[in-house]
């Protein structure tokens, strides 16, 4: 056992310095026959205090060998997930659950599910990345991040409950790709864009027309939106808004069983948009087309709209509408629309990740950022007119 002495200011009293012991001893860890230390703090360093220290400190090593000398519980990779997913999938919303399932079908892919979970070396993960990523499947370096976060959780399951010592994936060095580069225009459409693909909608599937509309007009995410009912929507003389207070649960479900969630995707998404004249219009149009059922929108077949259907409809349609054929369209962009929209209007970017639902997200702040100091640049060139 050795002593040290440590020094500290008094948070109270500036001027006073109060002096500390640290009694430690090391051990040899029976299970990973490294080195460890414990340790025990007292305000003083008496004959009485090392003797207690001493004691306290042979306690803490016996207890930890004894819990290092507890034999882990055999298992499989494959058991370990499988018992993992079924813990996980009782603490999440089925739309998470299902996006899991696919990490989880690649994770399976990656590590064998016969491998002895204790025989995972932060190594062979490293490997197995490597293929992953920089192989023919060029994951991108965002889904292998999600796919890491999916391995810490399953082996610090396998940790909690005995089956596991360490986690394998804590000293992982992910692999390094070339960096993917996205201009932030690819998140939004231009006036021109938005003009040609409104006016290609209206004219060729008047369903879409109208709630794209309504996405682009109040900034709502596509579970939003397909999940939003009649009765979410109130009209009047002084003030419309609709209420956003839930999102669709359509992932892995059949088309007759989709409802609303009574949640949003984050705490800060639950909230009150306020509707302009044009919006209130939508509502009304769509309504018309959905006499028979309780949400503003859905299919001929009187069902919500399937976001898979709608993205796909935009792939093999947007060169006709004008928009350039490696410009990515999807649901979102409208919402990364109406944010470049309150932007152009001078509306304060806190005020426009309020109308949106985002606590704080870097794709809302960067293209508010690239379209006010794109302003400036016209104001500029404006001023030289003068």
């Amino acid at each position: 056992m050795w002593i040290e002495q440590k020094s500290t200011i008094d948070k109270k009293n500036k001027d006073k310095i109060i002096i500390k012991y640290l009694f430690r001893e090391k051990f040899v860890d029976n299970l990973t026959e490294k080195e460890r230390t414990v340790s025990i703090t007292f305000d003083k360093n008496t004959r009485e205090t090392r003797t207690k220290a001493q004691k306290i400190l042979l306690s803490k090593i016996s207890k930890l060998q004894q819990d290092d000398t507890r034999a882990l519980t055999p298992i499989t990779f494959g058991e370990l997930v499988t018992e993992w997913l079924d813990f996980y999938n009782k603490q999440v919303r089925s739309s998470t659950a299902y996006t899991v399932k696919g990490n989880v079908k690649l994770i399976l892919e990656m590590v064998d599910k016969d491998t002895v979970a204790t025989k995972i070396t932060t190594q062979f993960l490293r490997k197995k990345f490597e293929k992953v990523m920089l192989g023919d499947r060029d994951i991108s370096i965002n889904y292998a991040r999600s796919i890491r976060t999916r391995l810490k959780s399953i082996f610090e399951y396998g940790i909690d409950h005995h089956y596991l010592k360490e986690n394998p994936i804590d000293r992982l060095k992910m692999p390094k790709k070339k960096k993917e580069i996205q201009a932030i225009t690819e998140f939004f459409l231009e006036e021109n864009e938005l003009s040609d693909l409104m006016e290609y909608l209206e004219n060729h599937n008047q369903r879409y027309f109208l709630f794209c509309q309504w996405l682009y007009l109040n900034g709502l995410r596509f579970g939003e939106g397909a999940a939003m009912l009649k009765s979410d929507v109130i009209i009047n003389d002084d003030r419309s808004y609709c209420k956003v207070t839930g999102t669709l649960d359509y992932a892995g479900k059949k088309k007759e069983t989709q409802a609303k969630s009574n949640q949003t995707k984050t705490a800060a998404g639950m909230r009150e948009v306020e509707l302009n004249s044009q919006a209130i219009k939508v509502f009304q149009e769509a309504c018309k087309l959905s006499p028979n059922s309780n949400f503003i929108f859905t299919t001929s077949n009187n069902t919500p709209f399937d976001i898979a259907a709608l993205n796909t409809y935009f792939r093999t349609h947007k060169e006709r509408m004008g928009i350039d054929k490696n410009k990515r369209i999807s649901t979102h962009i409208f919402r990364h629309t109406h944010v470049s929209k309150l932007a152009e209007l001078d509306i304060p970017l806190h005020i426009i990740q309020r109308r949106v639902g985002h606590s704080s997200e870097s794709v809302t702040r960067e293209i508010y950022l690239h379209v006010t100091a794109k302003a400036k640049d016209k104001t500029r060139k404006l001023l030289e007119l003068l």
